[in-house]
């Protein structure tokens, strides 16, 4: 059992370090694919804040600042793609393989790993 553990260690390992490298690639994409803003034109110019007190300046109570008109729209928040749930799915298949140890923990680390690499082959596409 032990010079199995031995054998699957370097898979492992190799595996892990492939998917914490395929992160920041990922990452750099998402930098380069969003939209271009548009200029504000020079003309636009700011309302002039008011000075002195305010009624709304004598409250205590906790406000929520209003929304910028001119600011863009929050990026949808998108989930983990198929190629990341794969990825994820095969590294929990390996060290699930790993503590049950003996043939069928073998057979379900090769598994994991064909599941991860599969999962990072969609992630990187």
């Amino acid at each position: 059992m032990i010079e199995r553990t031995r054998t699957l260690r370097p898979l492992a390992l190799l595996c892990g370090a492939a998917i914490l490298l395929a992160a920041p690639l990922h990452a750099q994409d998402a930098l380069t694919a969003s939209a271009p803003r548009e200029p504000v034109p020079a003309s636009a110019e700011p309302a002039p804040a008011p000075t002195g007190p305010t009624l709304a300046a004598a409250s205590v109570a906790v406000r929520r600042p209003a929304a910028d008109v001119n600011a863009p729209a929050p990026a949808a928040a998108r989930g983990h793609d198929r190629g990341t749930a794969l990825m994820i799915v095969g590294g929990a298949a390996i060290l699930t393989g790993l503590v049950v140890g003996s043939g069928a923990g073998y057979a379900i680390s090769v598994a994991g790993a064909v599941v991860g690499l599969y999962g990072l082959y969609l992630y990187l596409q």
